[in-house]
C-alpha cells in the first residue's frame, strides 16, 4: 500500500507541470482519450498517457494525434529537436556556409527558398556569436532567431522566428 502511494505521489510530481498548468495534456494520445474532459485528474491522465506511451513526441514529429504543423510549440520543438540532434553538423555547415543541415534547418525557420542562400551567409557571418558558448538548442535558437531578427531579408522572409 505504501508503494502505491509513493508511486502515485511520483506519478503526480512528474505530470504536475501540465496538469496544474490549466491546459491539457496537448496533443498525443493522451489528448485524443481525454479530449472533452477538464480538471487535474482529466490532465494527469493525459499528461501520463502521452509520457507512458511517448506518443506527444510521435504526433509532433509526423503531425498526428492532434499535433498541428502550423502550431508555435510544434515548430519551436521541431526546430529543438533538429538543432539538438545536429548541433555537430550545423556547425561545421555554418562555419563554411552551406550545406544540407543549414538548408533543412532554414526550412525548420519557415525561410523560403529565395531566402535560404542569406540564411546560410547570415549563419557564416554570425558564426563566433552563435557558437560562443555550449548553449542548450533552446538557448541556441533563441540567438539564432535574435541574429535572423535584425537581417532586413529574413525577417521578412522567414516565417518561424518569432
Amino acid at each position: 500500500m505504501k508503494k502505491l502511494l509513493v508511486l502515485s505521489a511520483f506519478a503526480l510530481l512528474l505530470a504536475a507541470p501540465t496538469a496544474f498548468a490549466g491546459n491539457s495534456a496537448g496533443c498525443g494520445l493522451g489528448h485524443l482519450l481525454w479530449t472533452g474532459q477538464s480538471g487535474m485528474v482529466a490532465n494527469v491522465l493525459g499528461a501520463t498517457t502521452n509520457g507512458t506511451f511517448g506518443s506527444q513526441t510521435f504526433g509532433i514529429t509526423t503531425g498526428t494525434s492532434g499535433c498541428n504543423a502550423n502550431d508555435t510549440v510544434y515548430n519551436q520543438t521541431q526546430q529543438e529537436q533538429f538543432v539538438s540532434a545536429n548541433m555537430d553538423k550545423l556547425s561545421t555547415e555554418m562555419a563554411q556556409g552551406n550545406g544540407e543541415y543549414v538548408s533543412a534547418l532554414a526550412e525548420l525557420m519557415g525561410c523560403n527558398a529565395a531566402a535560404q542562400p542569406e540564411f546560410a551567409h547570415m549563419s557564416q557571418s554570425k558564426y563566433e556569436s552563435l557558437f560562443a558558448s555550449d548553449a542548450d538548442a533552446q538557448a541556441w535558437l533563441g540567438t539564432l532567431k535574435a541574429e535572423m531578427s535584425k537581417d532586413a531579408v529574413l525577417s521578412h522572409s522567414c516565417s518561424r522566428i518569432s
